[in-house]
């Protein structure tokens, strides 16, 4: 019957990959041939390139068989199509010489097998023959499947042939996989390649899919950039600008070595490096001066600047566009998944959220570390997509010393590897260095001189008190009698909870209070650091209560700091908010024990705010931020004194374990479930504070690519936890639009204070 279909006439009708709503075809044999090309192109950058091409020219070689044409032509039926490839792929070396006889070859077909197996639904586990989705599961299957025989898509082989060179043995891409021949080694760099060659051919597909959709989108992204050296020469341009008529202090004049330190030692070859510099430093225009330096001595292809927390990311991502321009910097945020986004959607309109994920094809990246560690352990087509784009990039760590320890040495060994393996160079950039050689790794500090050590010494601005103990906190009333006693002041809390019930001590002292947290969009904590930095500039009262946002980066300058305890790192960071320009003497950071609201009593905060406290009773609350205090706590922090427990401490999930298993037993689904920042299982809520937020949302629904307009709509968004999203659905004050969530009723968004939780302080609404 099918047959009688596809054969009219006694001419068979074209094969095709995709058919346009009008009618229009393309031809498969053009989809496959341009797919395995682009993702050869793509995956040549880490001397995978005939992988690359074998998993493009055989990933949609089901679409041969009679039932999909069917399908793609809207006949009503069921039909599988990625299966085919993969079966192909897993043909012994006789009959698909390409891979060779080794079972080096074997493994590598294997994860060109992975690849097409799953390019639609994402990276599933090896797994067993009784593990369903699995691909061990799915090719067993196939061997009894009637629709999964290899006579249904033999026409494919008058239109295309697979290549036959066997890889070769001995080009870098399996020297890499080689390097330190042991099994462990080995595995895990299978496993890193495998999710590599996955990333080029989604994207290769993607694209290739998206051209014939929409070919003025392939004409818009064909336009020409600005190459890395051009870059270059404007951040010189601008950073001559920016430092012309600072005022020679010792703060600026350090601030300028820093800087052509960087440049200098731009020149050393691609590897691993730290840069350690204190708060105030100057570090973040100084890395990217190495960064842009650095990538055009050795033809590096982008920088990816990667931030702890999403607060950071606007000022970073704006700062990077008035030096370099505004057509080169991707912000890149967690704020949305799109692949979770478009499972709630229909076909059609989650194809068109397919087609606009990112990609990072641009020479500058600005990004969280939860998007950028997650994506590398990812899974999902729409979160590895980009991953083939990191590859000879020059990556920035910034606070390094933040990365959560229950992830770090998976992070550390990923880290590695795309060093070895793709050519990137890491910057490790942080005020308070870890000790990254007591944890195994071999790291080029850029600041050789002055050291670290000299620019503490020189750069220290700050004197450091402790008030209140574990037993006797410090109540929140003190608390904001202190700090009405000084005319600018900021205080740093753990959490939101205690910043929002600090702020009810200062309603009748509401004049130069401000309030700063998670709870804000982006947009509307812009605009308060914006007063904040002037009232600071010209001297007006300024009272400001924040939770940890404001420590990493925020360019602010108090003469005097309050923080409830916490990590020696987080105290640091917090000093660096203080008399940031050196114009005091020495400015004031007072360390308090908060009420129990002020510090959860279990978890990752806790947990370091105890080693703090240890550590400030050995070496003295005047010593708090001494080298040798900061180097006990790391140590402390990251189990260095118990070698057994401390390498649990560092992969508390078994990520390295999962990932070293012999292959091809990789099992990329559990991996990804387990590799997950504890940001990550917020959702986000779009605030619609003004008429550019409502029309945002409104074009959501016609957008061709939707993923162009949730990036802008990032300056209107909240994130919250599930049971949060829950308690605001419950009594219907959120709509879902397009798949994302939108705040129906603003009354709930103090504009003090941001969102309003239903049930936790009502009281708050205007």
């Amino acid at each position: 019957m099918y047959e009688d279909v596809i054969y009219q006439g006694g001419d068979p009708l074209q094969y095709i990959a995709h058919q346009k709503p009008d009618g229009e075809e393309q031809p498969l044999k053009n989809h496959l041939l341009d797919v395995a090309n682009r993702a050869r192109t793509y995956a040549e950058v880490f001397h995978a390139g005939e992988l690359g091409y074998a998993a493009g020219l055989g990933h949609d070689l089901g679409k041969y068989k009679t039932k999909v044409q069917l399908r793609i032509r809207n006949h009503p039926i069921q039909a599988t199509h990625s299966t085919a490839g993969a079966i192909e792929m897993g043909k012994d070396a006789t009959r698909r010489a390409m891979f060779g006889p080794t079972r080096l070859h074997r493994d590598l077909a294997t994860l060109v097998q992975f690849a097409i197996a799953f390019h639609h639904g994402g990276l599933r586990n090896y797994g067993t023959k009784d593990e369903p989705g699995s691909l061990c599961h799915r090719l067993a299957s196939a061997a009894e499947d009637p629709e999964e025989q290899e006579r249904l898509w033999e026409a494919a082989w008058r239109e295309i042939e697979l290549p036959s060179l066997p890889i070769p043995t001995d080009g870098p891409l399996v020297r890499n996989l080689m390097r330190r021949q042991s099994r462990e080694s080995y595995s895990w760099k299978m496993a890193f390649l495998g999710r590599m060659i996955y990333s080029c051919l989604v994207d290769a597909d993607t694209i290739d899919t998206r051209n014939f959709f929409d070919p003025g989108a392939a004409q818009a992204m064909a336009a020409k950039r600005p190459t890395i050296r051009e870059l270059y020469d404007r951040l010189e341009q601008y950073l001559a600008v920016r430092y012309a008529n600072v005022e020679p202090t010792v703060i600026n004049r350090y601030r300028k070595a820093i800087l052509e330190k960087c440049r200098s030692r731009s020149e050393l070859p691609p590897q691993l490096f730290s840069l350690s510099v204190p708060t105030g430093g100057g570090k973040t225009f100084s890395s990217l001066a190495f960064a842009l330096a650095h990538a055009a001595k050795y033809n590096l292809r982008r920088m990816i600047y990667v931030i702890p927390l999403i607060s950071i990311t606007e000022q970073n991502a704006a700062e990077f566009r008035d030096a370099l321009g505004p057509d080169v910097v991707l912000e890149h945020h967690s704020h949305f998944n799109v692949g979770d986004i478009d499972e709630t959607l229909s076909e059609s309109e989650s194809l068109r959220y397919k087609l606009s994920t990112e990609n990072w094809d641009a020479p500058v990246i600005v990004t969280t570390s939860v998007q950028f560690f997650e994506s590398l352990f990812a899974n999902r087509r729409s979160k590895c997509r980009k991953l083939h784009n990191i590859a000879k990039s020059v990556i920035i760590i910034d606070e390094a010393q933040s990365l959560p320890r229950g992830y770090l040495e998976p992070c550390l060994r990923a880290l590695e590897e795309l060093v070895e393996g793709y050519g990137c160079s890491v910057v490790l950039c942080t005020a308070t260095q870890p000790a990254w050689d007591k944890l195994g790794r071999q790291i080029a500090e850029i600041m050789d001189e002055p050291s670290p050590g000299d620019l503490y010494r020189n750069l220290k601005r700050t004197v450091e008190e402790i008030r209140g103990t574990p037993h006797e906190p410090v109540k929140d009333s003190n608390l904001a009698e202190w700090l009405l006693a000084e005319h600018q002041a900021l205080c740093i809390v753990n959490t939101r909870t205690h910043a929002k019930k600090l702020m009810k001590h200062f309603h009748s002292h509401p004049d130069g209070v401000f309030h700063l947290s998670g709870r804000m969009t982006p947009k509307h904590r812009t605009e308060v650091l914006k007063e904040i930095r002037r009232r600071l500039r010209v001297g007006e009262r300024c009272i400001v209560i924040s939770t940890q946002l404001i420590e990493a980066g925020v360019d602010v300058d108090f003469p005097v700091v309050f923080r409830a305890i916490a990590g020696i790192d987080s105290i640091a960071q917090a000093a660096g908010r203080c008399n940031r320009e050196n114009r005091l003497e020495k400015g004031r950071v007072i360390v308090f024990h908060p009420e129990p609201h002020g510090l959860p009593s279990i978890g990752w905060l806790k947990e370091t705010a105890v080693e703090a406290i240890n550590c400030i009773g050995k070496f003295g609350a005047e010593n708090m931020l001494s080298l040798e205090c900061i180097a006990e706590y790391f140590e402390r922090v990251h189990g260095l004194r118990d070698s057994e427990a401390g390498t649990k401490l560092r992969d508390q999930y078994g990520i390295v374990d999962m990932m070293t298993r012999t292959p091809p037993h990789f099992p990329y689904e559990d991996i990804a479930k387990s590799f997950k920042f504890i940001e990550s299982d917020m959702e986000s809520i779009i605030i619609p504070l003004d008429d550019r937020a409502r029309k945002l949302i409104d074009d959501l629904t016609s957008a061709p690519y939707p993923a162009s307009i949730l990036r802008e709509l990032q300056p209107y968004v909240v994130q919250v936890y599930p049971k949060e999203r829950d308690a605001l659905q419950q009594r219907q004050l959120i709509q879902t639009v397009q798949g994302v969530h939108v705040l129906q009723d603003l009354s709930f968004y103090n504009p003090t204070t941001g969102l309003i939780i239903p049930d936790e302080d009502e009281r708050e609404r205007r």
